[in-house]
């Protein structure tokens, strides 16, 4: 399937004005070369526009009102949709995990979202704004399955904090289940999990959390503040995440040794 198949208009701004250039483009009969050419770069470039993974230039959009004479639609649509670009933050990261052929997590403080049991993360979410929490859980459950239970599952690699595992989160019996719950993950050939210890010391990934996600063999990285998130798509930030998530690796526990640290984890709790 291809990943314009998968847009929804009514959902996403920029699923809008995917849909609607290649909509443009193809009743003005240009090929995505053609539309390459006249906006001064590749095929490929239109292609990403066209299915969402990327997000077109603002100089891009005044272009093709040009070309196609549109009054401005393109323009104004790309304006709005960078003012809500932080209200459908959640959304859009659903979107793209569930089209990712790899994902790249990090998380200071607790589990990772994708790894955690139902029971985690309704205690972590209780111990936050109380409005909508059956929504919460239902959304994050289908987030979760979304990409765990594909046919085809992404490779996925997650650093844990030893902070995370040794915080109580909800009751003894929730901890103990979610470490059961890793170390059941980390038996699947396409999951990699490994901990970053204490003696690690001050390191770049203390700064909060950090995901990579690779989309149409193309990498985007997703930047979580306290209240919001929001995606890198240029490819010069996104490799300056990259090296940030390398440098957690370089002190991240190997495969072995993480996963006695977890067992130790489960014994802890029990």
């Amino acid at each position: 399937m291809h990943a314009r198949d998968s847009l929804d208009p009514s959902r996403s701004m920029w699923h809008l004005i995917a849909v609607h250039l290649r909509r443009y483009r193809e009743a003005n009969g240009m090929s995505g070369q053609a539309l390459g050419d006249a906006l001064d770069c590749d095929r490929s470039t239109v292609s990403r526009y066209e299915s969402a993974t990327l997000r077109i230039k603002p100089s891009h959009a005044e272009a093709v009102d040009r070309l196609w004479n549109t009054g401005g639609i393109f323009t104004n649509l790309v304006g709005f949709a960078g003012l809500t670009d932080e209200g459908d933050w959640l959304l859009s990261l659903a979107e793209f995990e569930r089209r990712a052929s790899r994902i790249r997590m990090w998380e200071p403080t607790v589990v990772p979202g994708l790894l955690q049991t139902p029971d985690y993360t309704r205690a972590v979410l209780t111990a936050g704004p109380a409005n909508g929490l059956d929504a919460d859980l239902e959304r994050r459950k289908a987030r979760t399955s979304a990409v765990l239970d594909r046919e085809t599952p992404p490779r996925l690699t997650a650093f844990l904090s030893w902070a995370a595992l040794a915080q109580l989160i909800g009751s003894r019996e929730i901890m103990r289940d979610q470490i059961a719950h890793l170390l059941a993950l980390g038996e699947l050939p396409h999951i990699t999990l490994r901990v970053v210890e204490n003696q690690a010391g001050a390191h770049p990934g203390l700064d909060g959390p950090i995901t990579v996600l690779t989309v149409d063999e193309r990498d985007l990285a997703y930047d979580e503040a306290t209240t919001r998130g929001r995606f890198l798509m240029d490819p010069l930030a996104v490799q300056e995440v990259i090296v940030k998530y390398d440098s957690i690796s370089d002190i991240a526990a190997p495969v072995g040794p993480s996963r006695l640290l977890l067992e130790a984890e489960l014994e802890r709790w029990a």
